[in-house]
């Protein structure tokens, strides 16, 4: 049985090939935006210890703009220092959630200023606002367990200077 709103009242909806009573279901996808706000709250702080507590050990994490795929939290901990080393100061901000059965979505800019090397460019020391949007798969324990990340990466390094607007 799918999870169409209006049969979802009276009976159950399937995440993740279990069938769940409805309000638990609710619950659930609260949670698992809680986990994200949580992750991306620990990553603003600098915290990437805490920002992968509630993510499996064997997480799958596609880096889209990048075209790097990650298969652990200890490898997205080391991707996720390249951004502390470009930005002392790099931080989440205007973080919007969107869920739905055991997936969420976040559209957000990471905003700073470029202190440090980045994709071996230079430091520049100007402000950038990176957008960003995550769509982020949780197993039936609540971990993290698959993210793929869209960065525009091309933006930012027009912010600092590296590339030409195009034409």
């Amino acid at each position: 049985m799918d999870c169409n709103p209006a049969r979802a009242i009276r009976y159950a909806c399937r995440i993740n090939h279990t069938v769940r009573p409805v309000l638990k279901i609710k619950e659930i996808i609260m949670n698992n935006v809680k986990t994200l706000q949580a992750a991306h709250a620990a990553f603003s702080a600098h915290d990437l210890v805490a920002a992968t507590d509630d993510m499996r050990d064997d997480v799958v994490f596609y880096s889209h703009a990048a075209g790097v795929t990650l298969d652990s939290a200890a490898a997205f901990r080391e991707f996720m220092g390249m951004y502390y080393a470009m930005s002392s100061d790099i931080r989440i901000i205007d973080a919007e959630y969107i869920a739905a059965g055991d997936k969420v979505v976040a559209q957000f800019h990471a905003v700073g200023v470029n202190d440090g090397p980045f994709l071996g460019f230079p430091a520049t020391g100007r402000e950038f606002s990176l957008d960003v949007a995550e769509v982020w798969r949780f197993d039936d324990q609540g971990r993290l367990a698959e993210g793929h990340n869209y960065a525009d990466s091309l933006g930012l390094l027009i912010q600092f200077g590296h590339i030409a607007v195009p034409a």
